[in-house]
């Protein structure tokens, strides 16, 4: 008989206990590596959804691109989109792929009900959601859209030929907001001489502002240079033609843009010129104060009054004439505290305004004149303002002493424009009027060709403390000469303009763009005609052209940090030959360029300007989704 001792059967238990917790590990592992599965494939999943979400969006993002509409109005799904999302809900079978697409405003709070730019700043959300298998991903990208200088040179100052920085002249750049630009390589800009650079001994390239001096501009010359300070840093190479950036399809399409006023005169007179209505107006050439409102458009023929109507109110008084379109065969002559508003104005001869002693605003609608324009102000120097609107409609009142940029701004044509200027020789400030701002649309001045006759003209008071002339207009052109003088300003940093010199190819080189200002022109000058000279003041401007009876004694606007002469860009292209000294661009007399960016991205006219639709870097969000 077999002993029985205390450890009989402890193989077995231990064996069984061994097989439980095998078999309980087992069971842990297969839910671990369900659980596993699990989580792979919902990651899996997550990130499928997450790829279709980013592809779709890319989609989206392409759409919008291709299609601003929402700019102005709601946007609507692409067929491109829709397409898009048909090819998604059959992406993935049975397992079904679905994604929808939304375009809001940035606005705060988040308003997805809004499907357009409704704040005006050029940005939208695109936003996509899409599902898969049951997992949802939703994620959005702000889309910008922004206009960009296309056919311009990225120049502070670029001319074909030479280059001269005389006296205390200077060029230089600030930051947007106007701070000196103190950043050093690499700059914001350059200037670009295609031949020699002459310099002086305040040509620091750094704004007054700035104490340390730090050059601000890069400076690329083609020839030779010369004058400049120690410690100025320039590189030697080629600088290309400006025609080759701004070639002559862009130059006929920016003369297209400021020949808009021609587009207007059917609207007055047919293609022969004949009058569109017999309405006949010959009873306003008085001088008595009234007030009158025409019914309907009015025509002055050449049988009444060989033409001309003159507008005018007796002395101490004024008069207000409210005109449909106005159509007058000879001359417009407004005299004395007129008032005139107009839908529309041609002139078959010239048209002319001096004489008021109190501040007034006229609203003229698009003029097309077929001579000269000659406006001034009212006879006090200090106290009488001419504030001139060609708006369309004409809705927008204007206080005489602040000039605020209508709605709508009509276009204006002219043969010669002479702005406070002498009206014998059209240089000078006519020493007995306040100044006059000009609020206008694009503006063509077709010039006389051949005489020498300065085409454009821009005078103002010469005292610094006076109040400015101002101009207002997108785009000044022009293809003889330009002069301005005394203190008038020229746009704003916010709505600068374009000042164009087209090239006749008439030889007529000598047609120089004379800008003898104290006050700040705000916006681009590019010119194909000649040579442009800007000085602060002159007794003489450098080309006979006398100054002497009204210049100041003090020291003029310019050069300050403040007020420079130019702010914005002058791009010079003309080749010399003919009367052109061979120096497309001088400087002289404490003048200064100074490049600002807000001016240069302000620009809106869109014969220079490219269109682009970009997603905003880092704007990148997911809003839903794992």
């Amino acid at each position: 008989m077999r002993s029985h001792d205390s450890e009989s059967g402890f193989a077995l238990i231990l064996l069984i206990g061994i097989t439980a917790a095998l078999a309980i590990f087992a069971a842990v592992m297969v839910m671990m590596l369900d659980n596993q599965q699990q989580g792979t494939l919902k990651e899996r999943t997550n990130k499928t959804t997450l790829s279709y979400a980013e592809a779709a969006l890319n989609s989206a993002v392409i759409g919008v691109q291709n299609d601003n509409s929402w700019l102005t109005a709601p946007f609507t799904t692409t067929p491109e989109m829709a397409e898009m999302s048909a090819d998604y809900n059959t992406l993935a079978g049975a397992a079904g792929t679905t994604v929808t697409y939304q375009v809001y405003d940035n606005l705060s709070p988040v308003n997805t009900s809004i499907h357009w730019d409704s704040n005006g700043d050029g940005e939208v959300w695109v936003q996509t959601t899409t599902t898969y298998q049951g997992r949802t991903s939703v994620v959005r990208q702000l889309v910008q859209s922004k206009k960009t200088l296309s056919v311009i040179p990225y120049a502070a100052a670029w001319t074909d030929t030479n280059m001269t920085l005389c006296d205390t002249s200077n060029i230089y750049a600030v930051n947007p907001d106007g701070a000196p630009d103190v950043s050093g390589v690499p700059y914001a800009t350059n200037i670009m001489c295609g031949g020699d650079f002459q310099a002086n001994n305040s040509t620091t390239v750094a704004s007054p502002a700035d104490s340390t001096n730090t050059q601000s501009l890069g400076i690329q010359v083609a020839g030779a240079t010369s004058g400049l300070r120690s410690g100025l840093t320039h590189t030697t190479g080629a600088v290309g033609l400006l025609s080759d950036y701004f070639d002559q399809a862009h130059q006929a399409a920016l003369m297209t843009e400021a020949q808009t006023c021609q587009n207007n005169v059917s609207s007055l007179f047919d293609a022969s010129g004949t009058a569109v209505t017999t309405t006949v107006l010959n009873t306003l050439q008085g001088t008595s104060s009234q007030t009158y409102t025409a019914a309907t458009d009015l025509v002055v023929p050449t049988n009444v009054n060989s033409g001309n109507l003159t507008l005018s109110a007796k002395s101490g008084n004024a008069s207000t004439f409210n005109f449909k379109d106005l159509y007058v065969t000879g001359n417009l002559t407004l005299t004395g505290n007129v008032t005139v508003n107009a839908t529309s104005i041609y002139v078959g001869g010239n048209f002319t305004e001096s004489g008021a002693t109190t501040g007034i605003t006229d609203q003229f609608g698009p003029v097309y004149c077929t001579h000269t324009i000659s406006w001034k102000g009212g006879t006090t120097k200090t106290s009488a303002v001419v504030t001139i609107q060609t708006t369309s409609p004409n809705t927008t009142t204007v206080s005489s002493t602040v000039m605020a940029s209508p709605t709508v701004a009509g276009p204006m044509f002219a043969k010669i424009l002479s702005v406070d200027g002498d009206s014998t020789n059209n240089t000078d400030y006519d020493g007995s009027s306040g100044p006059t701002s000009l609020v206008l649309g694009d503006v063509w001045v077709d010039g006389d060709a051949g005489t020498g006759d300065i085409a454009v003209n821009f005078s103002g008071p010469y005292e610094s403390t006076s109040q400015a002339s101002t101009v207002m207009c997108p785009v000044l052109a022009t293809t003889e000469q330009t002069h301005s003088n005394g203190y008038v300003n020229f746009g704003t940093l916010l709505k600068p303009m374009v000042y164009f010199m087209q090239c006749d190819n008439d030889g007529l080189y000598n047609n120089t763009c004379c800008w003898d200002s104290q006050g700040t022109y705000y916006g681009l000058m590019i010119l194909f005609e000649a040579e442009c000279c800007i000085s602060g003041y002159a007794t003489t401007d450098g080309h006979g052209y006398s100054h002497s009876s009204n210049a100041p004694s003090g020291t003029p606007l310019g050069n300050d940090g403040t007020h420079p002469n130019v702010m914005g860009a002058v791009l010079e292209g003309c080749p010399s030959g003919g009367g052109d000294s061979g120096t497309d661009l001088t400087l002289s007399n404490n003048s200064s360029i100074c490049y600002n960016p807000t001016v240069i991205n302000n620009i809106g006219l869109n014969s220079i300007l490219s269109t682009t639709i970009q997603p905003v870097a880092g704007t990148w969000q997911q809003i839903q989704g794992a």
